[in-house]
């Protein structure tokens, strides 16, 4: 997957997400090697951009601060889309977890924008046909693959 061994993106090159889907049932995604996917979970096709306020850059803040940011980036998203899901996105390496925000309708440029207001490195977006970090703020972007469990 290519990230050279203390890359930043290296955890979430292997970052695990769950989506709390009440209504459709809960799903894990898993990072693949590029170009294998699964079985798309959603009835549409659209992207699926997930978000977090949770730990900005370096800074490991705790969890009561960690949510109160979260709660400000998902107010901020009520104003775009009222389709989302609660997440929650581990490094099984490491252990590091980060509650996040799942959205739907929400254009690609506005998702990484916001990621830049709560001072994030990255966004991830799933697509039927790829686990994509895109850059929150520059142009890297890197597509793995994805394969969907259950919880």
């Amino acid at each position: 997957m290519e990230v050279a061994p203390g890359d930043p993106w290296a955890a979430y090159t292997r970052t695990v997400v769950k989506f709390c889907r009440p209504r459709e049932g809960d799903v894990v995604v898993r990072p693949a090697p590029t170009g294998q996917v699964g079985e798309w979970p959603w009835a549409s096709p659209l992207p699926v951009s997930i978000l977090t306020a949770w730990d900005p850059g370096e800074e490991r803040l705790g969890d009561e601060e960690n949510r109160v940011r979260q709660a400000a980036l998902e107010a901020d998203l009520g104003h775009l889309t009222g389709a989302r899901w609660a997440t929650v996105g581990v490094d099984p390496e490491s252990g590091h977890r980060e509650e996040g925000v799942a959205v739907r309708g929400v254009a690609e440029g506005e998702a990484r924008a916001l990621g830049a207001r709560y001072r994030q490195d990255a966004i991830f977006v799933w697509t039927p046909d790829a686990w994509v970090l895109a850059a929150c703020r520059g142009r890297r972007r890197l597509a793995l693959g994805w394969s969907v469990g259950p919880p």
